[in-house]
């Protein structure tokens, strides 16, 4: 058991650490000690998102454990990667983003559209294209970042505004990021990837070896 690590993971727009309990109980067995921090991601900005994120994983004393591995899935990627870049702990040693735009998020984009979207649903602001030109990579020696890509567009806004090549809310390029070394893909789409098997043991294989 891998008892001098802790991983962390982290949920997306509009979703709660309960949306992580699958993922959570699928790693159970290999890694004892996970958290799964409970953000604000419907109202608050994302800044917000990611301060908070930072103090549940600072309460939990990370500089104890030899080694820390995260797993976000949509948005939790991009807060993971924003937390590493702002606090970069020397100890964080894999990373897995799971149906992260990256590139940003059409949707959101067509989102924003609607008079008052950025003001209430703030998290939107942080998901749109313009917000998303450049990769935020965290400056971390030896860190491991793999991605996990779905291109089953199951989802009716997918189907509606977003090509063949998405799972269904996020495309395929823009949850495949540059900096990955190594990317897998699950047949499930966006939403259910959160409770799917495969890409549970996706994210466990990662996390225990550094590849898919």
């Amino acid at each position: 058991m891998n008892s001098d690590t802790l991983v962390v993971l982290v949920h997306g727009f509009c979703r709660g650490a309960k949306d992580m309990l699958f993922w959570k109980s699928c790693l159970r067995r290999s890694f004892p000690d996970i958290i799964t921090p409970d953000l604000p991601t419907r109202y608050s900005s994302f800044e917000t998102c990611v301060e908070i994120l930072t103090q549940t994983i600072t309460a939990k004393h990370p500089e104890n454990y030899q080694k820390l591995y995260f797993a976000g899935h949509s948005m939790g990627g991009l807060m993971i990667r924003e937390y590493l870049k702002q606090q970069q702990p020397q100890n964080a040693a894999r990373f897995v983003c799971a149906g992260t735009p990256h590139y940003g998020s059409k949707l959101a984009d067509i989102a924003l559209l609607l008079p008052g979207a950025g003001l209430i649903w703030q998290p939107l602001n942080a998901l749109k294209t313009s917000a998303r030109k450049e990769i935020t990579s965290p400056d971390i020696p030896g860190l491991q970042i793999g991605a996990i890509v779905s291109q089953n567009n199951a989802h009716w806004p997918g189907k509606l505004f977003l090509s063949d090549s998405s799972d269904g809310l996020v495309e395929s390029f823009s949850a495949t990021p540059p900096d990955a070394a190594a990317v897998a893909f699950t047949s499930a789409g966006h939403v259910k990837m959160q409770y799917d098997m495969q890409t549970a043991r996706l994210i466990e294989k990662f996390l225990s070896t550094g590849s898919f």
